[in-house]
């Protein structure tokens, strides 16, 4: 009974990570890099590298295609420019992906610590100063 209830109570916390990060993706547009990777790593203990593997998977088809469908009937899309974005997206996808493996994992989450870090410091600094 234990292993069920261990199950159950694993669950229970996914669903719960997965609700906040859905919230703020369908708010802010963030989610995946910014709260499901580091709360897969440091609450259910993936690597770096699964955590963003996963994070993909539960985050582009099912929050994408539903907050790009309130968004836009709100006319807050400008298609031509996310039109323009896909191959970029895509490309870069691919070889981020290749570049991905030959990375440890423990640099892999130091690199990505980093980037949230230097995003976050220029995104409050515009907030507060622009």
């Amino acid at each position: 009974m234990a292993k069920t209830e261990g199950f159950v109570g694993r669950s229970a916390g996914i669903l719960a990570i997965a609700c906040v990060c859905g919230v703020a993706s369908g708010m802010f547009g963030v989610g995946g890099g910014v709260l499901l990777v580091p709360l897969l790593g440091l609450l259910l203990a993936f690597s770096q590298h699964r955590a963003q593997g996963t994070s993909l998977v539960a985050l582009i088809p099912p929050t994408g295609v539903l907050a790009l469908t309130v968004y836009s009937r709100e006319g807050f899309v400008s298609w031509k420019t996310g039109v323009l974005l896909i191959p970029g997206i895509f490309l870069g996808g691919i070889a981020g992906g290749i570049l991905a493996k030959k990375i440890n994992p423990r640099s892999m989450r130091q690199i990505f610590a980093g980037i949230l870090v230097l995003l976050g410091v220029w995104q409050a600094l515009g907030a507060w100063w622009r």
